[in-house]
């Protein structure tokens, strides 16, 4: 179950660091704060894409392509980004297996964010995967053609949709 009361690194306008507070003070104060989102790619260019809980507080049932979370204080985004990997999916990596791409500024009416975008190339059968069943109903490969229908479609209401997914998408063709 989700932790509403879990310390977030909490920053400002520029991504300096702040006094941590409550993931639910965070959320419903719109402060900003860090996290990570990491595309999980394999060899055929699918992407493993989740269907998000429907316990979570943000979007819940909604279709996703890359995994991740919040950050806690002190922690830095590629820690968090093997930690989430970790608890989510149950795969572990270490840091030099993490992509990194950069960190985009998402400044949303409901959502104030920095996130670092990495990738890592994982190849297996998704019965293989351990995921989190508070997190994640239902894991997928998706042809990376196929995910960028989804979310470049601006109609689409059953995908998390994200400022930078197209640019995040030129970049993972690349990998």
């Amino acid at each position: 179950m989700l932790d509403q009361e879990e310390l977030l690194f909490v920053v400002d306008g520029k991504n300096n660091p702040l006094l941590p507070l409550p993931r639910s003070l965070a959320h419903k104060k719109l402060l900003w704060h860090r996290t990570t989102g990491i595309w999980v790619i394999n060899n055929n260019k699918q992407i493993l894409c989740q269907r998000r809980s429907l316990l979570k507080d943000t979007k819940p049932g909604f279709w996703c392509c890359f995994f991740g979370g919040h950050m806690s204080p002190n922690e830095e985004y590629v820690q968090n980004a093997v930690i989430e990997l970790k608890e989510e999916l149950g795969i572990n990596l270490s840091e030099k297996d993490l992509i990194p791409f950069k960190i985009l500024k998402s400044d949303k009416p409901t959502h104030k964010e920095f996130q670092q975008i990495f990738a890592c190339v994982v190849n297996g059968d998704i019965n293989n995967f351990k995921f989190e069943k508070d997190e994640i109903d239902q894991i997928a490969w998706i042809d990376l053609d196929e995910v960028r229908g989804f979310l470049l479609n601006k109609k689409n209401n059953k995908w998390v949709q994200k400022p930078w997914d197209k640019e995040v998408l030129t970049w993972i063709e690349k990998i």
